[in-house]
């Protein structure tokens, strides 16, 4: 192996010095497969994985003559893929014209069968990147190019032993990495699954390419293949210069207590993870009036950020009071649906139980106490629930026979339960056995039946003289689709795309000046290609998405002020530029929006939330409210997730 590696600096050296074309195709063609799969599972998308390919061995080129006598080339090339691909991906981002994945999970499906492997193959890289050199190094030796730990220790300069040991600890490490991002397994099924999968076969095209692209340095690539190659220059002198940065901090943290700048600065966004893992469920998020989200991923796992603004932990995590990253729930995958309401949340798992967290003051988290609750425990009893809602502190669920249960808060009749009475516990709404989904807005309820028939409880105008204490029908119509609330409003979409409204302020959208036509759904515009749509009950900002895919936010947040009808701006709809492949949506408040992706990455727009905690909105005295000042972005950007 020593002789290898030593045959690799020979090679690089032997081209820096005569510029031979030879030595540096050999070294293409040794490590070309290895560049390749690296850039091809983090981009999924073959053909910006040869592109990527091409900048790096451009870089390689480059840097010829620089690299150091103890360079483990293949280590080198790995790392430097990662970064050309982490640029990749953000230029394509900030452009929003990210290509579809599907041709490239179809791949992904022929290369195994392994279920496993397919949750490791997106966090593997970034996993990697959180090794130190040694391990990571290591690592690449051992499983991408399948070296015995004699050859390894060799690379690494040690023994055998040694060698062997570094890798079960970066193995232990790697382990750790993905429990915590929701992948249960073992150092055996990850080491075999790497060593099987890791390394594709490049197309023949990447290895001439290649060669050519770097024979001339990047002279006779393309302005998209340079850019790459230019942007991976540039992360890689950042790392460098970060390395350096914590060694000098480590001094002036022994120095000094004036350090929280020196922090900051060492806050390095690229290294963070940005994907949660994918499988197999349905993937939800939700908004709680509290500014908190909660986020189902497609593995069954629950992911949480934002604040408890009044104090109530509805996180669903111990001993956190607010996080603007994403936090896991918990180590179960077995989540299939979730439901936020102003400061608890419900959440199914796929052996039909249900489950809660929060604020409990009016037993809406079915345990039957009002205790509150940091993190989930079991709700009401039964393992045939299907669906949960909560808002306004009343809860909801629907059994997988169809029949609809209702506990909670009642003030309004919106329980459904034909009085004003709250329940302490589940009882049955009606007896119909076709309920298919219900939608909590606080002190308004809808539900839709199987048949497409839709139904309304609660109150229209939020006082007490317009209850409706049991669901009643609110048309005839028989094709309604989708549902969400706005300020003491609801919004529905039917099947052929047009969007209707009801409430007390369904005015403001329809524009008709007879608000005693307020209690009747009207149509919102005359556009028939709407699909669905999300946003939180008292809120005034609206997502919506059209058929085709594309997002439009219906922003009528100016109406939180008091003005003459004449001095508000026509409510208008604004595109928001998304990454396509989203598969899961909500809104909240006046001005936010969430976006899930196909690959788990959650986009968010408008306020930030998970900045401030309960003391930032009341003092000392429970009555002093305070309204703290918000940090606002108006482009969409990535959450991260922390470990």
């Amino acid at each position: 192996m020593g002789e290898i590696m030593n045959d690799d600096l020979t090679l690089l050296r032997e081209y820096a010095r005569g510029n031979s074309e030879e030595a540096f195709a050999t070294l293409v063609s040794r490590y070309v497969n290895l560049v390749y799969s690296v850039a091809l599972r983090q981009v999924r998308d073959p053909q910006l994985a040869e592109e990527i390919t091409q900048a790096v061995f451009i870089i390689l080129a480059r840097k010829a003559g620089s690299l150091g006598d103890k360079t483990i080339l293949a280590g080198w090339l790995c790392r430097t893929a990662r970064y050309a691909s982490a640029n990749a991906l953000t230029i394509q981002r900030r452009r929003q014209r990210r290509e579809q994945e599907a041709s490239m999970q179809n791949i992904l499906n022929e290369l195994t069968a392994d279920d496993t492997w397919m949750q490791i193959a997106p966090l593997l890289d970034a996993a990697m990147g959180k090794l130190g050199q040694k391990d990571h190094d290591a690592l690449v030796l051992r499983f991408f190019q399948n070296k015995n730990f004699a050859e390894v220790g060799a690379a690494l300069g040690a023994s055998e032993g040694a060698a062997k040991t570094r890798v079960h600890r970066a193995l232990e490490k790697l382990h750790r990495f993905l429990s915590k991002h929701g992948i249960s397994s073992t150092t055996a099924i990850i080491s075999g699954g790497i060593s099987t999968n890791s390394i594709q076969v490049a197309p023949i095209s990447v290895l001439q390419s290649a060669t050519a692209a770097a024979f001339t340095k990047g002279a006779a690539s393309s302005a998209s293949t340079l850019t790459l190659a230019k942007g991976a220059l540039k992360l890689m002198a950042w790392t460098k210069a970060k390395t350096t940065a914590i060694t000098g901090a480590v001094i002036i943290l022994a120095t000094t207590s004036t350090v929280t700048s020196t922090i900051y600065f060492l806050h390095f966004h690229f290294l963070q993870t940005h994907r949660l893992p994918t499988g197999k469920v349905t993937p939800m998020v939700a908004y709680g009036y509290s500014h908190f989200g909660v986020v189902l991923a497609s593995n069954g796992s629950l992911w949480s950020w934002g604040e408890n603004r009044f104090g109530w932990p509805t996180l669903g995590i111990s001993n956190l009071e607010e996080s603007t990253s994403l936090r896991r729930i918990g180590s179960e995958t077995n989540w299939v649906d979730i439901a936020a309401g102003d400061a608890d949340c419900l959440a199914v798992k796929s052996d039909g139980t249900l489950w809660g967290w929060g604020e409990n003051l009016n037993y809406q988290l079915g345990d039957g106490t009002k205790i509150t609750r940091p993190t989930p425990v079991p709700s009401i009893p039964g393992n045939d629930w299907k669906q949960a809602a909560t808002g306004g502190s009343a809860s909801f669920a629907i059994k997988n026979d169809g029949t609809l249960w209702a506990w909670g808060n009642n003030w309004a009749g919106n329980l459904g339960t034909g009085d004003t009475k709250d329940r302490t516990n589940a009882v049955q709404i009606g007896t119909s056995t076709n309920w298919e989904k219900i939608w909590a807005g606080g002190i308004q309820t809808v539900g839709l039946q199987n048949d497409g028939s839709l139904w309304f409880w609660g109150t229209f105008t939020g006082d007490a003289t317009s209850k409706t204490i049991v669901p009643t029908r609110i048309s005839p119509d028989t094709n309604w689709v989708d549902v969400c609330f706005g300020y003491f409003t609801v919004f529905a979409i039917k099947s052929e795309g047009t969007l209707w409204t009801w409430g007390r302020e369904a005015n403001f959208y329809t524009g008709v000046a007879d608000t005693n036509l307020n209690t009747k759904p009207m149509q919102v515009g005359t556009d028939t290609d709407w699909q669905s749509c999300s946003s939180a009950a008292g809120g005034f900002y609206h997502l919506l998405q059209e058929k085709d895919g594309s997002f439009w936010a219906l922003d009528a947040s100016e109406h939180r002020t008091i003005k003459p009808a004449s001095a508000y701006e026509p409510i208008i709809l604004k595109k928001i530029n998304l990454p396509e492949g989203v598969v899961a949506f909500t809104a909240g408040g006046d001005n936010l929006g969430v976006a899930l992706t196909r690959d788990g990455e959650v986009w968010t727009w408008g306020n930030v939330i998970g900045d401030h905690s309960a003391s930032d909105y009341f003092g000392p005295n429970p009555r002093e409210v305070k309204q703290p000042k918000i940090k606002v972005r108006n482009e969409p950007w990535l959450l991260s997730i922390s470990d």
